[in-house]
């Protein structure tokens, strides 16, 4: 009897365990190892705790790599989360490397030319390319779209049918390959890329967009599946996906362009279904309208949710006091399910379709978009300050890099009286908070910061008075000028690009007399002015650039003279100088020069001279007096020529020219270019050894112009077209209107 006893709770033991199994078989994890409980990480929603979770993250990851290729759709999206994390942080490793990750890539894509896997890493390199302006960063990328462009596929979109990949006939291809095509428009300003990338976007969603419930089926093979609950199949990292692509995409598109409304339209329809399904936890399940079939949260999905919702809010998309619950709930979810080292769990491994995760499996992509989450919400926590809303745009279709946004400091002052000199901007679509400057000139005092506009877009800035507590960067990089009495009274300045000086009374008492302006080469984006005069050996190259460039008795690079039949009648070294404002943004210097005789009179002359961070070009503002004259003023803006040598390229109807000096077997080559304002009725020749632009200038009214230099070890210009390009849209660029509008 023992025996059976024994038996039979033997069975029922077994039976237990079976049955234990099978109940579990769905997830094949025990409770505790899928239900997120990690606290470690504060949900606080203030600057400093988002970035501690960040960083616990992305450090763990660097010290983690993942065992895909690094120009791996995986991997292109983990970049695109650490380009947004490297700007958030205090520390330049980030940055660095993704530098170096894009070095040893040779900034090339993937090795398939259509596929929409294979263009995501682009989306670093065009980061990279916003942030320093190397040409080469994003040469390769733009090949590749352009031959695309060139060569659209002719696929269809149906799954599995010849070639259906080389269009974006699955939808988490719409987080890969349009933000690239985007972005790249927003860049060049060349409208191709967009009408690309809208043309395919719309095709895509008109085939995978389930205009009922508001969610994108993976691919066509999911038309007609179903899950356990009769629900349709909605992947839940496939949708996170696309709704990550559609944040960057709108982020891109001008603010006029034709479509732009129905990507807005199509975000907040899938903005409310998501909102609709959140789960308890805050998180989202891999089987987005069938939760029961795996109850486990998926960070991936999940990630870029939580991205898209708060970049909502921060975009003014969606209601701040009604979304941000829902927003934080989620951030909260994410946090418990990062280990106390950093790694990321649960995240689904790659798959096209909704599985299983668990507490230990991570994979790249997941950190992205964690990261991408971390910077929105970051953003979040710094505007619960209270600050003044700035809404800049740009209406032009011209891209302007590096554009200087002049706001009057007074009317800010008028919208919060606590705002002064010592204010802060911070840059919503970026996250950051900017370099800025306070500019006291001419009886107005102006707040000056930099920012990059797409063709048509509007970004939107916060100032923040000091008794905010947020501190404004210390600039590495500037603008710069001084007076130079060591040096025979040089008046040197330069901007992060370029360097330049003038002679002054000092030099020109020993017989050495020249307006001309002398370029100083530079490869180094921080300033070197004054490491080459302490060092006083600046005619040879110590790492940073050299001065190998020979003004003497010319017009040098920009330099000014009165033309009468061919003829150059040029003032002698400046006497007197005054600086006005000396960076960081912006440097104002005067020079003045003592009367000289011409056929025209007796002249004299105030040159005002600004360069702006960013910039290869001075803009030279010249008033002139005449004794003894008789109507307008010939003057000659002039390039020294090196005889025959070099070429030489005028366009005077536009009123610009350029000259690519001779190459210098040692040290390289030097571009020299000027520019008049759009209808300044120029004509062009050459004079006394110079190639010029003579245009008449009634005195006491302002010759205003643009001159400057480039070097081709620099890196920023890579061909002598490119520079012609520089120089011949320098005007139009540089009188671009931005509208500021102060909420």
């Amino acid at each position: 009897m023992e025996f059976y006893h024994t038996l039979i709770v033997t069975i029922l033991l077994v039976v237990m365990i079976v049955t234990g199994m099978v109940l579990g078989a769905e997830d094949n994890k025990p409770q505790d190892d899928y239900m997120p409980h990690f606290t470690h990480l504060s949900p606080e929603l203030e600057p400093e705790p988002v970035k501690t979770a960040m960083t616990a993250v992305a450090d763990w990851q660097i010290a983690n790599p993942g065992k895909h290729n690094m120009m791996d759709w995986t991997y292109g999206a983990l970049f695109a989360g650490m380009s947004a994390w490297s700007q958030i942080s205090d520390s330049d490793k980030y940055t660095e490397y993704l530098r170096s990750v894009s070095q040893d890539n040779d900034w090339q894509l993937y090795f398939r030319t259509y596929h929409a896997d294979d263009h995501c890493v682009g989306q670093m390199y065009l980061e990279m390319y916003a942030r320093f302006e190397k040409p080469y960063m994003i040469e390769p990328t733009q090949w590749v779209l352009d031959w695309v462009k060139a060569h659209p596929p002719k696929a269809v979109l149906q799954f599995r049918t010849p070639y259906c990949q080389d269009r974006w006939s699955w939808c988490d291809s719409l987080f890969m390959s349009p933000p690239v095509w985007a972005r790249l428009g927003a860049i060049t300003g060349n409208m191709d890329y967009y009408a690309y990338m809208d043309k395919e976007w719309w095709a895509t969603t008109d085939y995978l967009y389930d205009k009922d419930e508001h969610l994108y089926y993976r691919d066509s093979r999911y038309f007609d599946q179903r899950e356990k609950n009769g629900k349709k199949v909605f992947w839940g990292r496939g949708n996170g996906w696309v709704f990550g692509g559609l944040t960057r995409v709108i982020d891109y598109l001008p603010e006029d362009y034709p479509s732009r409304p129905k990507y807005i339209k199509l975000y907040k329809e899938m903005a409310q279904k998501l909102l609709s399904i959140q789960q308890s936890d805050g998180l989202w399940r891999p089987s987005l309208l069938d939760p029961g079939t795996y109850t486990i949260p998926e960070t991936s999905g999940s990630g870029f949710y939580t991205y898209g919702l708060a970049w909502g809010i921060n975009r003014g998309f969606l209601d701040r006091e009604e979304t941000l619950p829902a927003v934080q709930k989620a951030w909260e979810g994410l946090l418990r399910c990062v280990h106390p080292n950093g790694k990321l769990g649960w995240v689904q491994r790659i798959a096209g379709s909704p599985g299983p995760s668990s507490k230990d499996e991570t994979e790249v992509y997941g950190v992205g978009a964690f990261l991408l989450t971390g910077s929105e919400m970051y953003k979040l926590a710094v505007t619960k300050q209270p600050g003044v809303k700035i809404e800049v745009a740009n209406p032009g279709r011209t891209a302007l890099l590096n554009k200087t946004v002049e706001v009057d400091l007074a009317a800010l002052t008028q919208a919060n009286d606590a705002i002064d000199v010592d204010c802060t901007v911070f840059s919503i679509k970026h996250g950051i908070f900017l370099v800025s400057q306070v500019l006291a000139m001419d009886g107005k005092t102006t707040l000056l910061f930099q920012a990059n506009f797409a063709p048509g877009e509007k970004q939107t800035f916060v100032v923040y008075p000091k008794s905010a507590g947020y501190a404004a960067p210390e600039p590495t990089e500037r603008t710069f000028g001084r007076f130079v009495p060591e040096r025979m009274d040089d008046f040197a300045w330069e901007s992060d690009r370029i360097a330049f000086r003038m002679y002054g009374p000092a030099l020109e008492k020993t017989g050495e007399i020249s307006s001309g302006v002398d370029v100083w080469s530079k490869s180094v984006r921080y300033p070197v002015v004054d490491k080459r005069y302490k060092l006083n050996d600046y005619h040879n190259e110590h790492g940073d650039g050299l001065d190998f460039y020979k003004v003497g008795p010319t017009l040098g690079c920009g330099g000014t003279a009165v033309c009468v039949k061919r003829k150059l009648y040029c003032s002698k070294n400046y006497t007197d100088w005054k600086v006005l404002a000396n960076g960081p943004i912006r440097t104002v210097f005067e020079l003045r020069y003592a009367p000289w005789k011409t056929p025209e009179g007796t002249v004299t002359e105030v040159k005002r001279i600004a360069i702006d961070l960013g910039s290869n070009l001075n803009r030279f503002e010249s008033t002139y007096t005449v004794e003894g004259g008789n109507g307008k003023l010939p003057i000659a803006i002039g390039i020294v020529l090196r005889g025959d040598k070099g070429a030489l390229r005028t366009d005077a109807a536009r009123g610009w020219m350029t000259y690519r000096e001779p190459a210098n077997p040692k040290y390289g080559t030097t571009s020299c270019g000027a520019a008049l304002l759009p209808g300044a009725n120029a004509s062009a020749t050459r004079a006394d050894g110079n190639a010029v632009l003579i245009t008449d200038v009634t005195p006491g009214e302002p010759l205003v112009y643009y001159a400057g230099a480039c070097w081709d070890k620099s890196g920023d210009f890579t061909t002598p077209g490119a520079w012609n390009d520089y120089v011949g849209n320098a005007a139009a660029r540089a009188t671009a209107q931005l509208t500021v509008d102060i909420k």
